[in-house]
């Protein structure tokens, strides 16, 4: 349990002005994103970075990722926020002979070691880098499954 705290300024859990104020909080981020020529998308306290280039320019595009991300920081610290670079992935999407071009080592984006992943969840779903979603079915399925065999012992104590 947390410290009990006295706040000066607040907006109350479930207030309809939460989402408004931290879209406004945060939308200075988008537009340093979009200066080093990066698509992004933000969900929530998220956001994700696309960008399409050739297996060639794989280098040069985590370069400007590196830099994107450095101008992120100072932002970030003047909003009271802070990069969790434990939560940061990577993945090289796309046809599997161009992907297999791209850089598998670990690779410096503003000073952190990131290893380009083969598969990440995005808001629950299981992408892998040729997005077959066969790791999300197969995922979905297990999952079905289980709550089938809990409804079969459920069953029983209805009967």
């Amino acid at each position: 349990m947390s410290d009990t705290m006295v706040m000066l300024y607040a907006v109350p859990q479930g207030s309809v002005l939460g989402p408004l104020l931290f879209v406004l909080y945060s939308a200075e981020v988008i537009v340093v994103v979009k200066q080093f020529g990066f698509s992004v998308h933000g969900y929530d306290d998220d956001l994700q970075l696309y960008e399409n280039v050739a297996p060639s320019e794989s280098m040069s595009l985590v370069s400007r990722l590196s830099d994107c991300v450095e101008a992120v920081k100072p932002w970030m610290a003047s909003s009271r926020l802070r990069l969790n670079s434990s939560k940061t992935e990577l993945i090289w999407l796309g046809v599997s002979r161009y992907v297999q071009l791209c850089p598998t080592g670990p690779l410096d984006i503003a000073g952190v070691s990131i290893r380009p992943s083969w598969q990440v969840r995005d808001l629950g779903v299981v992408l892998d880098s040729e997005l077959s979603l066969a790791e999300h079915v197969s995922h979905i399925t297990s999952v079905c499954y289980f709550q089938i065999r809990q409804i079969q012992l459920l069953r029983r104590s209805l009967i």
